[in-house]
């Protein structure tokens, strides 16, 4: 995971930032699905063994980190914020590793649980709809 955050000014911090939030980015792909009662709005799934957060064992044991190191000139020091950029490439990273395993045609959106892949595979065509803004 590489970050374009302009100069580095406190190398461990970023690495916590990048790779925490990148590791935040895969429990949003594969762990966490969020189930609403479509008649009262409530949600179905309130405990963690049924929306798992991730834990110290989900994280990936050789997770490598880099910065562009590249001086932002509109600002003093030269650096770029780093909070929620990494959740993208998380998330990307899980979704093209299975797109690449499984075919493009099983999924079409986060998150993608054994469940999904599985009744996709089943019905030979994926269960899940695309998500559309009606604007």
């Amino acid at each position: 995971m590489y970050g374009d955050v302009g100069t580095v000014i406190h190398p461990h911090a970023l690495s916590g930032q990048l790779l925490g939030r990148s590791v935040l980015g895969m429990a949003h792909t594969l762990g966490q699905k969020w189930v609403f009662d479509p008649n009262y709005g409530i949600m179905v799934n309130k405990r963690f063994y049924q929306n798992k957060p991730p834990t110290i064992l989900d994280v990936p044991v050789d997770m490598q980190w880099g910065a562009l190191d590249i001086p932002d000139p509109e600002t003093p020091v030269g650096a770029r914020g780093v909070g929620e950029p990494p959740v993208g490439g998380g998330c990307a990273a899980i979704m093209n590793a299975l797109t690449d395993a499984l075919g493009d045609e099983i999924f079409q959106r986060a998150p993608v649980n054994a469940d999904t892949i599985l009744t996709s595979f089943e019905a030979g065509r994926p269960m899940q709809q695309a998500l559309v803004a009606h604007i």
